[in-house]
């Protein structure tokens, strides 16, 4: 194995610590991303992406939402929520109909498609699961624990 150049010996030490591995924001973005991937893997059959899957989730767990009530549960903007929701309303997974009991506000709901969709996706989402539980080496439990008391105090605690 070809050993790395210290491209830290010029830096000062925040910024050698930064580079070294040991920054938790930027271990987390790599790790992060290496996971999407690999879900995204095993949903693509679905044609949609895990940020699709997981905000079709949260439609139907919150039973018709609106894109505030939505927002807030995946932690994003409104407009962030809107642009992911476009192509989902584009390819007919999503409509937006009225509230029930407010017509000036619209809620989101599955299509038939879009229930179906959901259910082959969250077989490949469990595939996903099992297979980083039979990969891994790690404590998941104490992992989702610390993530989520990190999310917590920083204010993003679930509701």
């Amino acid at each position: 194995m070809r050993k790395r150049p210290d491209v830290t010996a010029h830096l000062s030490p925040q910024l050698a610590e930064l580079l070294t591995g040991n920054c938790y924001c930027l271990a987390a973005r790599r790790a992060s991303r290496r996971m999407f991937r690999l879900y995204d893997a095993a949903i693509a059959d679905t044609g949609l992406s895990m940020s699709q899957l997981g905000a079709m989730a949260w439609i139907k767990g919150l039973r018709a939402p609106t894109v505030a009530k939505l927002s807030k549960y995946l932690d994003l903007e409104q407009s962030a929520v809107s642009r992911l929701l476009m192509p989902l309303e584009r390819d007919g997974y999503v409509i937006r109909a009225d509230h029930a009991r407010d017509k000036r506000k619209k809620v989101l709901v599955l299509t038939d498609k879009g229930e179906t969709t959901l259910v082959q996706g969250a077989e490949g989402w469990a595939a996903a699961q099992r297979r980083i539980e039979a990969e891994t080496t790690t404590d998941l439990d104490t992992l989702m624990s610390g993530l989520n008391a990190l999310a917590a105090a920083q204010g993003l605690a679930k509701d």
